[in-house]
């Protein structure tokens, strides 16, 4: 009967060892990295755990962060430079940087989303926009995003966030800024319709110019060449070329008035 009890003993303390040691410990799962809190020392700021199982005394905590890429949409309403409101759509991409996990817990916690990076992008997103027109906030969607996107990164350039992008997914304009918008678009494309065509205009008019000089110099060149003596030996040789002719004619000597033979046909 001792017997039995000892080994009841012995059983009975085996469970409560492997009850402590069980909660003695703490798995990290894939995707997250580790803080470690110490009752007495506090929250150790140098050292992300990572995944697997990690030792942990049971008067001690580790705190879980997903370090993975996350992303999340805001919606604004936001006033352009000229006093009109349209409603933004914005898509942002970020992260916990993995090993800096224990100083972002110690200084903002795990609600750091909503605590700095939400009013960070917010109110970037509204310093920009208030700086355009709404015209222009129509046409120069990418230089807004792009100026969002560093803006917010320099905002948190001492902070243990990574901002992998920022997109400007929708920006909703009322209807009179976009018949607006509409109206500028089309008077645009017809100014530079306008210029094509003056241009072309122009182009044609300088070749008209280039072929006119050109047959003025030939006139002058060939007015240039021609002299009383050419004139005679030319209609030498056409009087020559008619007399050899097979028609019938009759050949009258210094009969014309510059003395070239008269011809008369019979």
């Amino acid at each position: 009967m001792r017997r039995i009890a000892t080994k009841l003993l012995v059983l009975f303390l085996l469970i409560m060892v492997l009850g402590v040691l069980s909660g003695c410990g703490k798995t990290i799962p894939a995707g997250h990295r580790g803080v470690y809190f110490n009752w007495r020392a506090g929250t150790d700021t140098g050292t992300a755990l990572t995944e697997g199982w990690n030792w942990l005394a049971p008067w001690n905590r580790i705190y879980l962060y997903d370090v993975r890429v996350k992303d999340q949409q805001e919606d604004l309403s936001i006033l352009t430079r000229d006093q009109l409101n349209i409603k933004c759509d914005l898509s942002i991409r970020f992260q916990p940087v993995a090993d800096k996990v224990g100083i972002l817990h110690q200084n903002i916690g795990p609600e750091y989303y909503t605590t700095i990076v939400r009013p960070t992008v917010r109110n970037v997103t509204r310093e920009v926009i208030a700086g355009y027109d709404s015209i222009d906030a129509y046409t120069k969607r990418s230089e807004i995003q792009d100026t969002i996107f560093k803006g917010v990164v320099a905002k948190l350039d001492q902070k243990p966030i990574a901002i992998s992008a920022i997109m400007l997914r929708n920006m909703d304009f009322p209807r009179s800024v976009t018949d607006a918008i509409e109206r500028k678009l089309a008077m645009k494309q017809e100014a530079e319709k306008m210029k094509f065509v003056l241009e072309k205009e122009r182009l044609e008019a300088e070749r008209k110019r280039v072929e006119a000089r050109g047959i003025a110099d030939f006139q002058i060149i060939v007015t240039k060449g021609i002299n009383e003596n050419l004139l005679r030996w030319k209609g030498i040789e056409a009087t020559l070329k008619l007399a050899e002719s097979q028609n019938s004619k009759v050949v009258v000597i210094g009969g014309a008035g510059d003395g070239l033979p008269l011809i008369l046909g019979k």
